[in-house]
């Protein structure tokens, strides 16, 4: 069949007016709504097979019941952890002929809703939502369905949806017990947001383990989870003329930021300061610092293969995943075993 006006491609508009129904039901079609007729359905979809409108997701979904979609929610691609976790999630995706969306969020709610938004006018399937931002219940709105999303790096506030993450507390416990063994007592500390459960976990992980030596005492800087954010805490610090035996920032990139400002000031690490960090990147071991290593690539594979296993399964039989995966502490490469209490 030739297409109208021009070479423009088939429209929604195209469809509706073929198959003799309104757009609102052409689209609820698509969308496969529950309260259209299978007659009209049927009609619909063989308007989009003669139409040529197949290259659209929207349009192989009516035929395979799936648009082959899915969405990662990350907040900040600059943050390596996440290009880490996006090419795990895109290669296991790929390996059941699935296309990834990766959107940086930027821990901004009307990111989040914009995204989401549009992918599901174009047949999103479900989504990983590995963004540590404060928007859990306007993508669970949007979802209207837990079999869709599956959370990842941080547990969501709702028991009745999956997640994949680390061992947060376990992975902060044996870092500050490692730093305190060195002898460190006086240890700063750059927090991330209070929303995030991973932030809260190690946060309160720290906390504890300090609790254990007595005379350890800790400072808190409050900070974004960015580069930026372990710079500024440095900075603050150094101004202010606080005397610190070691830093753990929050995750690998902020101890980047923290990493530059230090060696800015002319403080030396490991001697004059010992620096920490969370993920095990390759960055920290460039910086050659103490680092929790987490399993990002068994993340992304396992929160892509409990979401299409979600998928595949009906509302009364789903059952939430909850996994947790363990971490590993990384010393530097020349550090010694123990040293006297400073």
């Amino acid at each position: 069949m030739a297409r109208s006006r021009g070479n423009r491609g088939p429209t929604l508009a195209d469809v509706a007016r073929l198959a003799g129904v309104s757009v609102s039901t052409a689209s609820r079609v698509i969308r496969n709504h529950p309260d259209v007729r299978v007659e009209t359905k049927d009609r619909v979809s063989e308007v989009i097979a003669r139409l040529g409108y197949y290259p659209s997701g929207i349009a192989r979904a009516l035929v395979t019941g799936r648009a082959n979609l899915l969405a990662l929610l990350v907040n900040d691609i600059t943050n390596p952890f996440y290009p880490a976790l996006a090419r795990a999630v895109e290669r296991e995706a790929r390996q059941h002929g699935y296309l990834v969306a990766v959107c940086n969020t930027e821990d901004r709610l009307e990111e989040s809703r914009r995204y989401i938004g549009t992918l599901l006018q174009n047949g999103l399937d479900g989504v990983i939502h590995a963004s540590v931002g404060d928007d859990e219940a306007e993508i669970m709105s949007l979802l209207s369905d837990a079999r869709r999303i599956v959370f990842a790096n941080r547990r969501p506030a709702s028991a009745s949806v999956s997640y994949v993450v680390s061992d947060n507390q376990a992975g902060a416990t044996e870092l500050t017990r490692h730093l305190l063994s060195q002898g460190h007592r006086r240890i700063g500390f750059v927090a991330g947001p209070s929303f995030a459960s991973n932030a809260r976990d190690r946060l309160a992980a720290h906390e504890a383990a300090m609790a254990e030596v007595p005379g350890a005492e800790m400072l808190i800087a409050w900070g974004d989870a960015t580069m930026k954010s372990g710079a500024r805490a440095v900075a603050d610090w150094l101004d202010a003329g606080v005397r610190l035996d070691a830093i753990v920032a929050i995750n690998d990139s902020v101890a980047l930021g923290a990493f530059e400002a230090l060696v800015d000031r002319r403080v030396r690490l490991p001697d004059d300061v010992e620096l920490a960090g969370f993920d095990g990147l390759t960055i920290s071991k460039m910086m050659n610092i103490v680092s929790v290593e987490q399993r990002i690539e068994d993340m992304g594979i396992l929160a892509v293969q409990t979401l299409l296993a979600q998928l595949d399964t009906s509302p009364d039989t789903f059952h939430p995943v909850h996994t947790v995966l363990p971490t590993r502490l990384v010393p530097r490469r020349d550090a010694p075993s123990s040293r006297s209490t400073r």
